[in-house]
């Protein structure tokens, strides 16, 4: 007869000081982010340019993860538009400044998964768009050109745009973290302004995502 053993000998690890799993990770993803600032850092300082990734973030956080990053010394970028005015009583209310892509967070660091990998430990964080190993990559120029159009007013919601999408129509997706992808329509727009919802083909999934109609082109 083999007789089996349902004790174990051993006491648990990491268990007899006060800290958390969550708060020994936070420190793990916090030393991996400050060594990732400061080797972009020193990348820019020498004359490189480091290339730059998006953060998908939760809805409404984008402002808090940009201002947390910097804080840490990565340097972060959220363009901003101004949205839709509101009308109460015959009164035009300007509308508030908004992300022009809701939920995307512009990050410049160097292009190694385990700095990537330390973002995803920050507060309202979901993930590093394309993944830590195979992130979708940003030129230097390609943000600066983004971040301009926006600053210019170009995605403002109240912008009138010549243009008419259908549900299930094709889309060229102009600039932004989706620059050059191809997209599908899921809500249309017969308003000549303001944003809709586009489905983009993501790593063998399709994403939805809401832009402004002004970042679209036909096919």
């Amino acid at each position: 007869m083999i007789m089996q053993r349902s004790t174990f000998n051993g006491s648990p690890i990491a268990l007899q000081g006060p800290d958390r799993f969550a708060d020994r990770m936070r420190r793990i993803s916090d030393g991996l982010l400050d060594e990732g600032a400061l080797v972009t850092a020193n990348l820019r300082i020498s004359g490189g340019k480091a290339p730059w990734f998006a953060l998908r973030v939760w809805t409404g956080r984008e402002k808090i993860v940009e201002k947390s990053l910097d804080a840490m010394g990565v340097r972060s970028l959220v363009p901003m538009r101004k949205g839709p005015d509101l009308r109460r009583r015959g009164r035009v209310i300007e509308g508030q400044m908004m992300p022009v892509i809701h939920g995307y967070v512009l990050v410049q660091m160097m292009a190694l998964s385990e700095y990537l990998a330390g973002l995803l430990g920050l507060e309202h964080v979901i993930d590093v768009l394309g993944g830590c190993d195979r992130p979708m990559r940003l030129s230097d120029n390609e943000v600066s050109r983004f971040n301009g159009l926006a600053r210019n007013g170009n995605f403002d919601w109240e912008r009138p745009v010549h243009l008419v999408v259908r549900a299930g129509e094709p889309v060229w997706i102009t600039a932004g973290p989706f620059c050059g992808r191809k997209a599908t329509v899921v809500t249309p727009s017969k308003k000549g302004r303001g944003d809709v919802v586009v489905s983009i083909d993501l790593m063998g999934g399709e994403v939805p995502v809401t832009v402004p109609l002004a970042l679209l082109k036909k096919l």
